[in-house]
């Protein structure tokens, strides 16, 4: 799984980047300062799977197509 830090990004850039690199790879481990309740909502609106947990400071979110 690729692994994509949008940490000092600015927040409106990020769910596009976040579209186009799940539609490349059907899968990705995000990075981000807090947990980006805003984009889980909206990937999981898309048919995404995520799984959201702290580590070292950081969010990380591990995002999946949903099997179906």
């Amino acid at each position: 799984m690729e692994t994509l830090d949008v940490r000092g990004l600015p927040h409106s850039e990020r769910p596009q980047l976040i579209l186009k690199k799940l539609e490349e790879l059907g899968e990705l481990e995000l990075i981000v300062e807090v947990k980006p309740v805003p984009v889980i909502t909206m990937l999981e609106s898309r048919g995404y799977t995520c799984e959201a947990e702290q580590s070292g400071g950081a969010w990380r979110v591990r995002i999946r197509k949903k099997q179906g």
